[in-house]
């Protein structure tokens, strides 16, 4: 199984676990900020690995997670590499 975890910046400068993604039998799972993980089924994230930055979607699977850390490095958004179990 692969999985990638999204964390925030809080106001005290700690991270905090804001979404843990994982692909489990072709599919993509989540867990975590109900409201931001209904952000990313409805908007999708951008394919930046596409020369037209398309959108990606959780039912494009692996390529979804592989695009997660290039969609959120930021000071108070970061996804860390695929991990594998």
């Amino acid at each position: 199984m692969y999985f990638v975890e999204i964390f925030k910046l809080e106001s005290n400068a700690s991270q905090s676990l804001l979404a843990n993604c994982f692909l489990e039998n072709g599919s993509i799972n989540f867990k975590g900020d109900e409201k931001f993980i209904e952000s990313l089924r409805q908007n999708g994230i951008t394919d930046y690995s596409s020369v037209d930055k398309n959108k990606l979607f959780p039912i494009d699977g692996l390529k979804f997670l592989e695009q997660l850390k290039y969609n959120f490095r930021s000071g108070y958004l970061n996804a860390t590499d695929i991990k594998e179990i």
